[in-house]
């Protein structure tokens, strides 16, 4: 089944969730199941960078969760199904 997976990392940087993207997004592209994926630096209430991502599986906890650091907030993961993607040809 393909999801929307939405990742909010409270107290991330954006120097961190760069860091995180250079040594994971090539993985993730390469891996099966991968969709695509967006990042943002969070604002507001909600301080943190919140990444977002279409999957045909959780790849967020295969790959995201266990590289990183010791002592890190854990991400806040929503996972909501997808019926329908529309892609540019």
């Amino acid at each position: 089944m393909t999801a929307l997976m939405t990742s909010d990392m409270p107290g991330t940087t954006q120097e961190a969730y760069e860091r995180l993207a250079a040594a994971l997004l090539a993985e993730l592209k390469a891996s099966n199941g991968f969709i695509a994926h967006a990042g943002r630096p969070g604002r507001g209430r909600l301080p943190g960078d919140r990444a977002v991502g279409v999957r045909g599986r959780p790849l967020c906890l295969v790959f995201v969760v266990p590289s990183m650091p010791p002592g890190a907030t854990p991400p806040s993961i929503t996972f909501r199904p997808i019926a329908k993607i529309v892609t540019r040809d």
